[in-house]
Parts: structure tokens; sequence; C-alpha cells
């Protein structure tokens, strides 16, 4: 999905230069979309085939919650390497400063995978998990990609993203850390 969303807008913008913050929120929310469908085979898919329970004997939550983790963060990387070329490609950024939109990456990475990874933990044993998971995602997602799309923005100007930066790196690392917290709490009820 975030690779047709690519392609379909910047074969709708072809021929015309569209401003940085445009095409920052769209890089992210390209990732976004590609990352949406993560959640599905994460923590979902185990309590609706009854795996989790398995993983319930003989795996501690720490190690259950990193293992999803890591799988998040593959993903990641692996649609980044197909949508950076492609954002590139179609909606040709100006003077990006480099450093600036790989620190952006890193930190808005480390964000996004954190978010989706500890919305799905705390929907995953639910009864209305889609609804649940949409007003769960919201709150949590929305302040990391604020932060991501202005930072992106400021890195595609070419000019510093120190303050998005350490807002992003803040909230990336709350909740990298207390999300194995939080879900030890209720996995084993």
């Amino acid at each position: 999905m975030a690779v047709v969303t690519v392609v379909a807008l910047g074969f709708a913008s072809l021929g015309q230069n569209l401003n940085e913050g445009l095409q920052a929120g769209l890089l992210w929310v390209a990732l976004l979309f590609g990352m949406s469908g993560a959640l599905a085979r994460g923590f979902l898919v185990e309590e609706e085939t009854g795996t989790a329970d398995l993983l319930r004997v003989g795996a501690t939550p720490s190690s259950v919650y990193a293992g999803k983790w890591l799988f998040h963060g593959s993903l990641f990387l692996v649609l980044s390497a197909i949508i950076l070329p492609l954002h590139a490609l179609f909606l040709k950024p100006g003077s990006v400063s480099a450093l600036g939109l790989g620190l952006m990456w890193l930190a808005g990475g480390l964000s996004l995978v954190s978010a989706l990874t500890f919305c799905g933990a705390l929907v995953a044993r639910t009864a209305v998990k889609g609804a649940l998971l949409a007003a769960l995602a919201f709150p949590v997602l929305l302040p990391m990609m604020l932060m991501a799309v202005s930072g992106t923005k400021t890195a595609f100007e070419g000019e510093s993203v120190w303050g998005a930066l350490q807002g992003l790196c803040g909230y990336g690392l709350m909740l990298t850390a207390g999300g194995p917290w939080i879900f030890e709490r209720f996995w084993r009820e």
C-alpha cells in the first residue's frame, strides 16, 4: 500500500514542484500506511490463532515484546529501502540535508516502530480490536507523526533538525522503554 501511495502521488504531481512540507508529510504517511499492515501480523494474529497462549507458557513478556518490536523494526527497514528511493525518484526533493534526513528517518523509525508495537500489544486481547486500535493509535501516533513531518520538512529545506530530533528521540525512547513495562502488566492476565 505504501508503494502505491508514493507512485500514485508521484504521477499526480508529475511536472509540479511540491513544497517541502507536503513532501515530508507524504513520505511519513506512506511509511505509516506500509507499517499499519504489520499490526495484523504481530500480536493480533497470534491471539486469534491461539499461539499467544503457548507464548504465555514458554516465554517471558519482555522477550515476546522485544520479538514483536524487532519484527516491526525489520519491516520498517525493508519498507524504507523501497519507499525512500521511490519518494526521491517521483517527488524530487530539493536541497536536502542528508544528515538531517538520515537522523529524522532513524528517530522517526524508532518512534513509529515503538508506537505500533505498543498499540498492537495493548489491543491484542480485546474483543473489538479494529475499533479500539483506531481509537488508541490516533493519540499515540499523532505527536510522533507531527514531529517526524516537521523535522523531515526542515531536512528537506536543508536546515538543522535538532529541535524536532530531540522531541522525536524522547518520544521514541519513552515508548521503547515504557512499552515492555506496560505490556508485562497485562500479558499474563
